[in-house]
C-alpha cells in the first residue's frame, strides 16, 4: 500500500488516465525519458550563481562591491531577483547604484532586489579596523542559488 496525503491508497485505485503516459504503472520512469542533457538544460535556466566583483575603497569607513548573478554557464542573468545579504554585526549594508533595498537598508541583514541585469551594488560601512564577512543567500521569491562564495571586505588600513 502507498501513503499519500496521510491516507492509504490501495494499489490499482488510481486510474491509468490520471498518470502521465510516459510513466508506466508502478512509478518507474523508463530509461531515456529524462536525459542528462535535458536535466542540464532545465537547470541552466533555473539555477543561478552568485559572483562577486572587486571591493572598491570609497573612504576609510565605506566600501563598495558588486554582486552579479550568472547562469551555470557563466552568462550574466538579465532579470531582477530577490536576495538576502548579511554580514558581521559590526557593519551596515546598503544598496548603491544597482539594485533596490526591500528591507533592512542600513542594517547588517538586508533583503534586496537586483537590477534588471541581475546586478547589485552593495555598500558596506564600518567604523572599526576589521575584516567583514558578507554572504548572499536566498529569500522569498529567490531563484535557486549557488551562493557558496562570499566576500571579505577589509577595513584595515
Amino acid at each position: 500500500m502507498s501513503r499519500l496525503d496521510g491516507k492509504f491508497i490501495k494499489p490499482g485505485t488510481i486510474t491509468e488516465d490520471r498518470l502521465h503516459p510516459d510513466v508506466p504503472l508502478g512509478g518507474d520512469i523508463p530509461p531515456g525519458t529524462v536525459t542528462a542533457e535535458m536535466l542540464a538544460a532545465a537547470l541552466l535556466e533555473k539555477l543561478l550563481v552568485v559572483t562577486w566583483g572587486e571591493v572598491e575603497v570609497v573612504d576609510p569607513t565605506t566600501r563598495k562591491v558588486t554582486i552579479q548573478l550568472a547562469d551555470l554557464a557563466g552568462n550574466q542573468v538579465d532579470a531582477a531577483h530577490a536576495l538576502r545579504v548579511t554580514c558581521d554585526d559590526q557593519a551596515d549594508l546598503a544598496v548603491g547604484e544597482a539594485g533596490t533595498a526591500l528591507a533592512g537598508d542600513g542594517t547588517e541583514d538586508l533583503i534586496v532586489q537586483t537590477d534588471a541585469a541581475g546586478a547589485l551594488q552593495l555598500v558596506v560601512t564600518c567604523t572599526e579596523e576589521v575584516v567583514i564577512s558578507v554572504a548572499v543567500g536566498p529569500t522569498q521569491s529567490s531563484p535557486m542559488l549557488d551562493c557558496r562564495a562570499g566576500a571579505d571586505v577589509s577595513f584595515n588600513p
